[in-house]
C-alpha cells in the first residue's frame, strides 16, 4: 500500500474516532437532560407493548449478522 493511501487511511480513522468521541458525549447529555416525568406515558406504552407482544429471541442475532456479511462478502443471494 503507497505511503499516502496509508496517512489517509490513518486520517480517516482518527476523523471517525473523533466523532466516536463527540457522539458519545452528545448521547450522555441528552440522556442527562431527559425528562422522563414528562415521556412517562410514551414509556409506559413502549413497555405495555413489548409485555403484551412478547417474542422468545432463540440468538442475539450476532449469527444472523455474521451469515449476512459472509453473504455480502462472496456475493451469494
Amino acid at each position: 500500500m503507497p505511503a499516502e493511501d496509508k496517512e489517509n487511511m490513518k486520517k480517516w480513522l482518527e476523523g471517525w474516532r473523533n466523532a466516536a468521541k463527540a457522539l458519545k458525549e452528545i448521547k450522555r447529555r441528552e440522556l442527562r437532560a431527559y425528562d422522563y416525568q414528562e415521556n412517562k406515558a410514551v414509556i409506559n406504552g413502549m413497555l405495555q407493548w413489548a409485555c403484551d407482544h412478547p417474542k422468545a429471541r432463540l440468538s442475539s442475532g450476532l449469527v444472523d449478522q455474521q451469515r449476512f456479511f459472509l453473504k455480502m462478502k462472496t456475493g451469494a443471494k
